[in-house]
């Protein structure tokens, strides 16, 4: 194997372990959401309890599929994560055996939570979900097909871009809780899966997102991944609005990504910094009226400094939640600094920014003035100014040697 081939197949077993231990993640949130743990439960487990576990009922139609539909990507990952040396009948067993343990541990977990129950049949059809999933996965193997990895800008993606790509993903899928008889029913009835109610500042917070997005995959992507990766994100984001709880998609959010495309051609065509600085000054007007929309400022103001928002919030619903306020904030942040603006100048700024958007929400019913944008950029300025510490510190190493 050649130094190249060997550090592909590196980076994808890396990426691939990252994947899994997300899905896991996942997987174990889903189970137990909304986490009302009650450890004694499962001492005060008798004989009734245990004989409901064990025998047979029909199963929640939404859990069978939500189960088959989690422990397919855990099956595959875990079997190319598999020692290369093991034949494929032992990969495809450690799978399983994978798939049953992972679910007999939560099904273990649910007997200690308030409103979950354990069912002996879910461990049964999580490891044959995991079975099949290793199956494909095998079979790929087999044909020769490998996944492709997009391509990164250097050898360490910047760390900070890759947490407001997480951050912009998770705020489409909070509180992270699949519902699968809705996503039939939408599929049974497509006009229903779109919000058509239209709204100016929820039109301009989407955008403001997309060319955010756009501008953090173009700092860790080459241009021949981009848009493949781009339109990946996209389409996850939006499918998560049908499949989540608490989501919705909104015709203005599919409005936004179709008029923020040009606006992003033209980005990617510019300089790394020019870039950079036309993101800001399309993207920064829109989170404004975004934010003080509807500029309605005759209630009387609301000081909750130390109050934390909701998880998350619709963005055509009024104030924005915790994820929201992250994504934009951070972005912006990390936005001045590929503008090369100076940290300590984009630090004063953003604050400045941020205290003055909180107060002037104070004025509008509904709302309340509060810490958690501030926060955000100062915790985002000192992970910026770590970043570029151990960068120079590992340059001049390099130029040492």
């Amino acid at each position: 194997m050649t130094r190249t081939a060997h550090a592909s197949e590196r980076a994808l077993r890396k990426a691939t372990a990252w994947l899994l231990a997300f899905t896991v993640l996942f997987m174990v949130y889903a189970s137990l959401y909304p986490f009302e743990f009650d450890p004694m439960r499962l001492v005060r487990f008798g004989q009734s309890e245990w004989t409901r576990a064990l025998e047979w009922r029909k199963p929640v139609r939404s859990d069978l599929i939500a189960n088959l539909i989690f422990y397919l990507p855990f099956g595959a990952l875990v079997t190319s994560l598999a020692p290369r040396r093991w034949g494929p009948l032992r990969r495809f067993f450690f799978a399983i055996g994978c798939g049953a343990g992972l679910s007999l541990l939560i099904e273990l977990a649910q007997a200690m939570t308030k409103s979950r129950d354990p069912f002996v049949f879910d461990v049964l059809v999580n490891a044959t979900s995991a079975g099949i999933a290793s199956l494909l996965a095998l079979g790929a193997r087999g044909l020769g097909l490998r996944p492709a990895l997009p391509e990164l800008r250097g050898n360490q993606p910047d760390i900070i871009a890759v947490v407001i790509v997480a951050l912009w993903i998770a705020m489409h899928a909070a509180p992270f809780m699949p519902v699968a008889p809705r996503v039939i029913w939408y599929f049974t009835n497509p006009s229903h899966a779109l919000d058509w109610d239209w709204s100016s500042s929820a039109f301009a917070g989407f955008l403001a997102s997309f060319l955010l997005l756009a501008a953090v995959l173009r700092s860790l992507l080459r241009p021949s991944s981009f848009w493949k990766l781009f339109a990946a994100c996209a389409l996850v984001a939006l499918v998560a609005r049908i499949v989540f709880r608490d989501q919705r998609l909104a015709i203005t959010e599919c409005v936004a990504f179709i008029v923020a495309l040009p606006l992003i051609w033209h980005m990617m065509a510019a300089r790394e910094q020019q870039a950079a600085r036309l993101t800001l000054l399309w993207s920064a007007p829109a989170f404004v009226f975004y934010a003080l929309a509807p500029f309605d400022f005759s209630g009387a103001p609301e000081f909750a400094w130390l109050t934390v928002p909701p998880l998350t919030a619709r963005l055509n619903a009024g104030e924005p939640g915790l994820l929201e306020i992250g994504f934009f904030y951070a972005g912006a942040v990390w936005l001045l600094r590929e503008a090369r603006v100076p940290l300590g100048r984009a630090l004063v700024g953003m604050l400045t920014a941020a205290l003055l958007i909180e107060v002037a929400q104070a004025w509008e019913p509904t709302r309340s003035a509060q810490l958690v944008a501030p926060a955000v950029v100062v915790v985002t300025a000192a992970l910026v100014w770590i970043r570029d510490r151990l960068s120079l510190t590992s340059r001049r190493i390099a130029a040492s040697d």
